[in-house]
């Protein structure tokens, strides 16, 4: 691949990062709006105090389930581990596709992942959730 080609998908990451950033945001909010649904619908005695302090949350979700589907050949553990160090480390665009490419992503395979994953999860409550339980477990 050519060094223009790889300068072109760094740009559209970097272009992409406040919209990624947004989307994690809501992500976040969606599972603790599931999180208070799941106390509220099944009281405290089945919410343990654990679940309030990042504790796992049951989703329901089997690992055959066609929303786990890996995206560009990022899967979602792959994905919330590389968001997760990013996030850590305080990492800019370049760092985020170095950090990628550290864990044998391509540049293009993160930017496909990066806006697809939050896409897939917008709107599922259940992945969303899913998705906070891998975060915390990377």
């Amino acid at each position: 691949m050519g060094l223009f080609k790889q300068f072109k998908d760094m740009r559209n990451v970097a272009a992409a990062a406040p919209d990624m950033i947004a989307q994690a945001q809501q992500t976040s909010a969606a599972a603790q709006a599931y999180a208070a649904q799941q106390q509220a619908a099944y009281g405290m005695q089945n919410y343990s105090a654990a679940n309030a302090y990042g504790a796992p949350v049951a989703t329901g979700i089997a690992a055959d389930d066609p929303r786990l589907a890996p995206i560009a050949g990022v899967d979602l553990t792959m994905y919330a581990r590389i968001s997760k160090a990013a996030s850590q480390e305080g990492l800019n665009v370049d760092g985020l596709i170095l950090k990628a490419q550290s864990f044998g992503v391509s540049a293009e395979a993160w930017n496909e992942a990066a806006t697809g994953w939050p896409a897939r999860m917008r709107g599922d409550t259940q992945l969303a959730v899913h998705y906070g339980n891998v975060f915390g477990q990377v």
